[in-house]
């Protein structure tokens, strides 16, 4: 009897020994993900599937003198680019002869933030390594980041072993169904990126230019509503009045991230004529809902469960209420 307990206190002891063992690497893993992403000279291909919606994209990203620069262009669909200029995002829209430029805080192409250090999604996820596996061609390691409530969903990323670039990622629900993913299908990397690269193929003459760069106080800005609930973990990252082209009125929007997740709180004030929303949506992982508070449209898209969604827009309220 005390043998057979031993064995099993050996055992227990040993797959507690793997799991840490297995834990650490998985936290370095990400982490190095996070520097390779930002901080490499890189410029691929890569398809975007959000339920049955496919787009391939092809990415230049660029870091230099301490900034970044990128460039995405869409090869599937309308004609479009987005550039990137460490804050300030150019965006042309070749099928509408429109072009926007807004002034905000840096944000990832691709859907997995990278603005976050490792250390803060610890408290919200686990951290588990899988078999390696090939993604363009290039041997890849993948992390499973598994949330430890349900009010948020499991991530799942491919790194490449000789990098540390983010090769692939998807967004899991439940029964680990994939919701949506991206996914290279060819890059290369770069001592550095030809100018050239980063040189829009639109030209944008004629176009129809819209501007916002005006500084915001960011976080400090006085609103006049408020957001009373956010699953634990989430902070908020931005909040704005901004002219949408959905909108004749200024929409207030509010950003809240835990580091993978994105969540925006839209609120704007309702015309006579227009007929609110209220209801939701959903494709791959961004769910959506829509309510009436007075005379405003309260509207919350995220990568989040609906039901948590829904809370959040629940919880929204004029400040003071």
């Amino acid at each position: 009897m005390f043998r057979a307990i031993t064995l099993q206190l050996v055992a227990c002891a040993a797959l507690l020994f793997a799991h840490v063992v297995a834990a650490e690497p998985a936290h370095d893993l990400v982490r190095a993900m996070h520097d390779a992403t930002r901080h490499l000279n890189y410029a691929g291909v890569f398809v975007y599937q959000r339920g049955a919606q496919i787009d391939s994209m092809r990415l230049v990203h660029q870091y230099a003198n301490d900034n970044e620069k990128e460039r995405l262009i869409s090869l599937s669909g309308p004609a479009r680019e987005v550039i990137r200029d460490g804050e300030l995002v150019t965006c042309l829209f070749a099928d509408d002869q429109a072009a926007m430029v807004e002034k905000n805080t840096p944000r990832e192409m691709l859907t997995i933030g990278r603005s976050v250090p490792v250390e803060s999604l610890i408290e919200s996820y686990t951290f588990s390594l899988g078999a390696d596996e090939r993604v363009a061609g290039r041997n890849s390691s993948i992390v499973t980041l598994t949330p430890m409530t349900e009010d948020r969903y499991a991530y799942r990323l491919w790194v490449d072993k000789a990098s540390r670039l983010l090769l692939k990622s998807a967004i899991l629900g439940r029964g680990g169904r994939v919701l949506e993913q991206v996914q290279f299908v060819q890059i290369d990397i770069f001592d550095e990126i030809p100018a050239g690269m980063l040189e829009p193929e639109i030209t944008s003459v004629g176009f129809t230019w819209r501007t916002d760069t005006a500084e915001t106080t960011g976080l400090q800005r006085q609103t006049a509503w408020h957001v009373n609930w956010v699953p634990h973990g989430f902070q908020m990252k931005n909040n704005a009045v901004q002219n949408m082209a959905t909108s004749r009125m200024p929409v207030e929007q509010m950003v809240y991230s835990d580091g993978l997740a994105m969540v925006s709180v839209f609120v704007e004030k309702l015309m006579p004529d227009e007929t609110p929303l209220q209801g939701y949506s959903a494709r791959g992982a961004i769910n959506a809902f829509s309510r009436v508070a007075g005379e405003y449209q309260i509207t919350v898209v995220g990568e989040l469960p609906l039901p948590v969604v829904r809370q959040i827009a629940s919880s929204v309220a004029r400040t003071g209420n």
